[in-house]
């Protein structure tokens, strides 16, 4: 059974191709002819998630959430508590998605990252299409194939 072409594919067949080789993801990412000058610029965006004036809004809104909550409670008004309660959590999703240790504006991902969750996304994407086709050579590149800031396949 054949599989079809993919990114993940090509990934796949340039580390078959050099067994027991590191391959930083972001070279596998962007191509042979595109590493170098694409790549020479800043690694790390200064661009923040949330900007402070979204962080200091979603905080106030939990304020206000908090005492509605409380209002909604004493009221007995399940319905409304609920939907309260469900924002608060959405707010504190994104307030968590959007901040790092302390509470601090995280920034985009740099290169490097993006390569690493791109790569691997797309080479499980590829494995998961040959264990369909042939399941005993995708257990077998599954279990050799490691993914991450740099990919390696060392067959077992």
């Amino acid at each position: 059974m054949l599989v079809d072409h993919s990114v993940g594919m090509l990934h796949l067949a340039v580390l078959i191709a050099n067994p027991g080789v590191e391959i930083a993801a972001v070279e596998l990412a962007a191509g042979a002819q595109a590493i170098g000058p694409a790549l020479g610029g800043a690694a790390v965006s200064a661009q923040p998630v949330l900007d402070r004036a979204a962080i200091q809004r979603y905080r106030q809104r939990l304020s206000q959430l908090r005492e509605e909550i409380e209002e909604l409670e004493s009221s007995r008004d399940d319905d409304g508590v609920d939907r309260a309660r469900t924002e608060r959590d959405w707010v504190l999703a994104e307030l968590a998605a959007g901040t790092g240790l302390s509470g601090r504006p995280r920034t985009f991902a740099d290169n490097n990252e993006r390569a690493r969750l791109a790569v691997g996304k797309a080479i499980r994407r590829a494995l998961t299409h040959i264990e369909r086709a042939d399941a005993t050579i995708g257990a077998h590149l599954r279990g050799g194939v490691h993914t991450g800031t740099r990919c390696c396949y060392r067959p077992h």
